[in-house]
């Protein structure tokens, strides 16, 4: 009876989601702090205070959608027509945005409404992961491939209207989020590795080899079809599957050149020029990261305290409440804070990744919570890599910590669903708990 006692204690605990809901509540409340000291003056006095409460607003609202989406019936996702309905739903908005958003900043990514900017794009990433995760989870009565193809075209349609906006950098996460959810779903994971490899290499072999003007990238290339020979005469492997992938990654490639050379704009260029060669575009391109380097440098140990960062005040970081906010963090909190934040994250994000692993019988709420988990990591891991120089500047915001309704929303929105999963999970091995010992007992 005193064992019965000690196991009900921990999963009242632990079902209490405690240790899932501390830390969002954390990273939305140091969002706040983090915006409100760039708002300090230097009397000491706080200026205009209008985006502060903008992002108080989207947190109601996202904190109020987490509570919703935590109490849903996700049994609906499994209907083609709910899927339908996700689907038309984010083209339509995407399309909208497109034709008919105001153009901000030489964009159309925004669509206003009541004052509010609403960002369809951060909505599409949500809808690409469901829609993926539910489609491929299908796979015990449909042929596999055929549903890869069918959620590839689906996310390629929402692909181009993003790229269109122009949003590059968001399109590519919304394609690398379908990708990584699709590839997760299909079964056998070292064939599939083994075709991804083929893929990366040669595709990535010809975009570097045409970014750097450098031909030895193109020992990727041949790197590529060394793997796809060895494949071939490999056990197991699928020598059409291997023929399929060899086309691919040589279509992509020559793709990839064409892009570089005739698609990509010129600020989308120098983005990626000023981090393969940072040092010739200190004025220009490169001046932003430097800038941030500089504020998340100067913060040192412990920071400069709430408020008196200089690099932010003096607006030498550009976006410094949005693309840059983890420059402003760190300039004011220090190393010490900016660990304490990216542990946050990590706590955040290794609860998706759990939560989904232990629900490998439950394919759809598994692959959703891997790509909401995966969706965070990459948002933090790409803007604080933009901050640090260590990636090519994106306008990728932090979740939670940038200004932005609509990104704020649907996180808070995203890890509701999460928690309605994590639930679930904790009430089947609640549930087996209980059986045990009554079995146990009954002994």
């Amino acid at each position: 009876m005193v064992q019965t006692t000690t196991i009900s204690k921990k999963r009242v605990f632990f079902g209490s989601n405690l240790a899932f809901v501390l830390p969002l509540i954390l990273l939305s409340g140091l969002g706040i702090v983090t915006l409100l000291s760039t708002r300090v003056l230097p009397d000491g006095s706080f200026g205009d205070l209008d985006i502060v409460w903008k992002q108080v607003t989207a947190l109601v609202i996202g904190w109020a959608g987490f509570i919703l989406f935590s109490k849903l019936d996700l049994s609906y996702l499994k209907y083609w027509q709910v899927l339908a309905l996700i689907y038309a739903a984010t083209v339509i908005l995407l399309l909208v945005t497109l034709f008919f958003a105001p153009v901000i900043n030489g964009v159309r990514r925004w669509l206003v409404i009541g004052g509010f900017q609403i960002q369809p794009s951060e909505i599409a990433k949500l809808s690409v992961i469901v829609m993926t995760a539910s489609i491929i989870s299908m796979r015990e009565k449909f042929n596999e491939w055929i549903l890869f193809l069918i959620t590839l075209v689906a996310t390629l349609v929402i692909f181009l209207l993003v790229y269109l906006e122009p949003g590059g950098s968001m399109s590519l996460l919304i394609l690398s989020l379908w990708f990584v959810v699709a590839f997760l779903g299909l079964s056998n994971p070292f064939r599939n590795s083994v075709l991804v490899a083929i893929i990366a290499s040669i595709s990535g072999g010809f975009l570097v080899a045409a970014v750097t003007g450098n031909w030895y990238w193109y020992l990727l290339v041949f790197l590529g079809v060394v793997i796809a020979i060895f494949s071939v005469y490999s056990r197991g492997m699928s020598k059409i599957l291997v023929a399929i992938s060899l086309s691919i990654a040589l279509l992509m490639g020559v793709f990839l050149s064409v892009v570089w050379d005739s698609v990509l704009r010129d600020y989308q260029k120098g983005r990626i020029e000023a981090f393969f060669n940072p040092a010739e575009t200190e004025s220009n391109i490169g001046f932003n990261v430097n800038q941030s380097r500089i504020a998340i440098g100067s913060g040192q140990i412990f920071g400069k305290g709430f408020g008196n960062g200089t690099q932010s005040k003096r607006d030498f970081i550009p976006e410094h409440e949005t693309d840059f906010i983890f420059a402003s963090y760190a300039e004011e909190f220090g190393l010490v804070g900016s660990l304490f934040l990216l542990g946050l994250y990590a706590v955040v994000v290794l609860l998706c990744f759990i939560t989904g692993m232990n629900l490998v019988e439950e394919k759809m709420l598994s692959l959703i919570c891997i790509g909401i988990g995966l969706q965070i990591l990459l948002g933090v891991f790409i803007n604080v890599g933009t901050n640090l120089g260590a990636i090519p500047a994106t306008g990728i915001p932090l979740p939670l910590m940038s200004s932005g309704g609509t990104v704020t929303i649907m996180t808070l929105f995203s890890m509701g669903i999460v928690q309605n999963i994590y639930k679930k999970y904790l009430g089947k091995t609640k549930n087996k708990s209980e059986d045990i010992l009554d079995v146990y007992e009954m002994s």
